[in-house]
Order: C-alpha cells, then structure tokens, then sequence
C-alpha cells in the first residue's frame, strides 16, 4: 500500500518524509519519525492507516510504535498518550488496535478543548447532559453534520467526561466501519460470543461513529439492531454520529432508523468567522505559537467551515516553523509555504468581457451574441457566453437576462441548460470551453 494513494501528497512531505520502519518486534511494528510532535500527528490522525498497511504487508494484523530520537528540549510525556516501552534514549508511542488500547479515546479531545460558538451550542449542551446522567437524558443521543465540524470531538468529550467521572465506566468507542469490520472477523473466526460480549455486555457507554457507514449492510444492520437493543433495554447509554438525519441515510432498516429518532437528535452547522478565529487560536495555542490576526482572518476566510481542515493548517503551520526554525509566522510566510491553501483568486470578469470573449472565439461581433437574430450560427456561442457569464459572475439571471439585449430571464435559464447538457456528450464543446476560460484568465469551475 502506498501512502500517496491514500494521504495528500503535500502531507506525506510534511509527516512521512523522514519516517521509516525500524525492525519487526513479534506483531509489533517499529517506526521512527522525527520526533515526539511528529508521533502524535501520525497517531491521533493515521494510524487506522499504518495498521491497515500493516496487515496488507505482513498478512496479519500488526501493532504500530512509533518512535523518535532523544530530543533534551521535548516535553515530558503527556498522561494518557498510550506510552509505550523506550530503547536506549528514544522515546515511544503506540497505535495499537482497539482492543489493546481501551476505549481508543482521544485523551485531546474534550469539552475543554472544544469551542462553542451558534453553530455548536445545542449539540454540546445535549452531550453536557449526557455525561449529566447517562442513559437518562436523551439515549440515543445522535449528532449529525457536515464532515470536519467536531462530530468526532464532542463524541470523544463524552466519553472523556464520563471516565472523568466515573473510573468505573467502561466507555467503548467504535467507527461503524470498525464495527463491520469486527463483526465480519469474529464470524470468519468464529469469535461471534466475544465480539457481542464486547458491546452488549462489557460496555456501559457506546459511542459509534459515522453509523452512516452501516447503509445498505444488511448483516450489519441485523446484528446493531440487536446490540442497540440490549443497551438501551439495560439503561446504557448510546451516541452517534452522522453526516445526515437518520432519515436521509440511505438503505436503513426502518427499525434502525427509528430507533435512531427516539433520542434526540443535535445538528451541528458550519462556524461563523468569528468561532473559526477562535478555533484557530486555540489550537496553535496548543502547538505552541502565535497566530497573527490577519493571518487567523486569511485562514478562517478561505477554509470555509472545516474544523478539521483548520487543525491540519495549524498543523502544518506548526510543522514549517519547526522545519525553518521561526518563531514569527506572517500571512506572507503561510502564503509561500501553503500555497494549496491560499490559492490566489480568481480575477473578477464581467458579461462584456465574456460575451467579446465568446465572440471573438467565433469570429462574431459582440453585437452579434446580444442581437435579436436567432440563426445557428449565433444560439450557439450565445447559450455558451450565458453559460459562462452564469458560471462566473454573481448575477441572477433577469440581471443577465438585461446584459443580453434584454432577454427574459427564461431564456438565459434555457441557454444555460442547453449547455450544460451539451457537455455532457461532446467533447469539442468542453475543450472550447477552457479555452475562452484560458483567454479570460478564469480557472475552470
């Protein structure tokens, strides 16, 4: 399995380029990276990926440790990290399954490291109640939103709160994937009893991830159907987490799905500019830094929304001042080193242009594409400046409808259909396309 197949490859530069495998200790593979800021990143964010390597390698089911040289300016090691053993003067970390590491909580994620802001505010008062009095107040607790905006956060707050809480709970937290992928293992193994046992018996809190996963897996469904059951029946608390409602997941068993709705559900929106500011600052107050004000506005102005593309910027940000050794990060410094992120741009066109445009194109006067004449030889390059002029300006279409010698805006809204449609069977008119595009100095949408 190649990283590049899996992990951006700007990414893999960052986290994977000084990182190579050390030796193979029984089902435990070593690891060494740079150092222990390195080892934390790849765990808490790749390690599902270096096992599932693992086993594609080996062909059988491997630990990760990763490691790193002695470093005399490092932090002690943080409680709760999953430490592992040390060689010589190296320190350890490990990213064991599962089943090996308790409940896989991340320790980081908790309430006090979440930020509330408009967006947030129900979902994390719903999971405050939760750890309240598990089981009580709102079982199922299900939240849902858009990839990136802290579902996994506040579901690992819970769990952290209520092991806070009660040293006795035994907190259990699954992807839905993992779930599939377990359950498939202890049939083929014929482990069936150990793996019910681990959720229906063991665990007092279940937390699962991404249950969206479970669509259309008819087996799956059948045997969280009756885990669900045996939980909620004995008063142990559920949480899960989704992209959507329960009822836009597509496939669900109609049991599932309403079992899914008797709890309560939590919706969690994208942040303002303002929470996302917040956001950011508090995470590179974690990584150690500074983040200047309008460097924080530039990044909360082009993530638009992900709280876990925001994360991966502080990251990096983090991971180039350590690499240049700077203590001062400017927005001109982001701008060179993360020009992914802040892709310049596009410059601002207007119908005229795009219409003179089009026009020249075809060798046509632009009072040609604006004119009353409705021949062959003129709808055609009209339907594309509409199309184009829709695509790359703001104006609605009877606005557009005026720049187009006063046309309805019925027949701007048909001129655009037609194109769109037309591109997709013909190729020639897709390469014409790009290259007014080109001319225009517009990036292809």
């Amino acid at each position: 399995m190649s990283l590049h197949d899996r992990v951006r490859p700007e990414d893999v530069d960052i986290w994977f380029r000084d990182a190579h495998p050390l030796r193979l200790e029984g089902r435990s593979l070593i690891v060494q990276v740079a150092n222990r800021y390195y080892a934390e990143w790849i765990r808490d964010n790749y390690a599902n990926l270096l096992r599932e390597g693992g086993q594609e390698v080996f062909g059988f089911p491997v630990d990760v440790s990763l490691v790193w040289s002695d470093d005399p300016t490092s932090e002690a090691p943080l409680p709760g990290l999953g430490l592992g053993h040390t060689h010589g003067s190296v320190g350890s970390l490990s990213t064991a399954a599962p089943e090996q590491r308790g409940t896989q909580l991340n320790t980081g994620q908790t309430f006090d490291s979440f930020v509330v802001g408009e967006c947030n505010k129900f979902a994390h008062a719903a999971a405050l109640a939760v750890c309240d009095n598990p089981a009580n107040h709102y079982n199922p607790l299900f939240l849902y939103g858009d990839t990136g905006l802290g579902k996994t956060h506040l579901m690992h707050a819970i769990g952290n709160e209520i092991l806070r809480r009660d040293v006795g709970a035994s907190v259990v937290y699954v992807t839905a994937e993992d779930f599939t992928n377990e359950m498939i293992n202890s049939i083929r193994f014929k482990r069936t009893e150990e793996f019910r046992s681990k959720y229906r018996q063991r665990a007092t809190v279940l937390l699962v991830d991404d249950i969206q996963f479970l669509s259309g897996k008819e087996r799956t469904q059948e045997e969280f159907f009756h885990t669900f059951n045996a939980l909620q029946s004995s008063g142990r608390q559920i949480v899960l987490t989704s992209d959507v409602v329960p009822k836009d997941i597509k496939a669900l068993e109609p049991r599932l799905r309403s079992r899914f709705e008797c709890g309560l559900i939590a919706d969690m929106q994208p942040p303002d500019t303002e929470t996302m500011i917040a956001i950011l600052r508090q995470k590179a107050e974690l990584a150690n830094f500074e983040l200047p004000d309008d460097l924080a506005v530039a990044i909360a102005s082009v993530v638009k929304g992900s709280i876990r593309e925001l994360e991966g910027i502080v990251h990096r940000l983090a991971a180039l001042r350590r690499f240049y050794a700077t203590d001062a990060l400017t927005l001109e410094f982001a701008r060179r080193h993360l020009p992914n992120v802040f892709v310049p741009e596009a410059p601002s066109v207007t119908v005229p242009a795009i219409i003179e445009a089009v026009a020249r194109f075809h060798s046509l006067r632009s009072a040609d594409i604006t004119g009353k004449k409705r021949t062959r030889a003129l709808t055609g390059p009209r339907h594309l400046a509409m199309y184009l002029a829709r695509l790359h300006t703001q104006l609605s279409f009877p606005e557009l409808g005026r720049e187009f010698g006063g046309r309805d805006h019925s027949t701007i809204q048909h001129g655009c259909h037609k194109v769109e449609e037309d591109l997709k069977v013909e190729a020639e008119l897709a390469y014409q396309l790009r290259l007014i595009e080109q001319s225009l100095n517009l990036r292809p949408r």
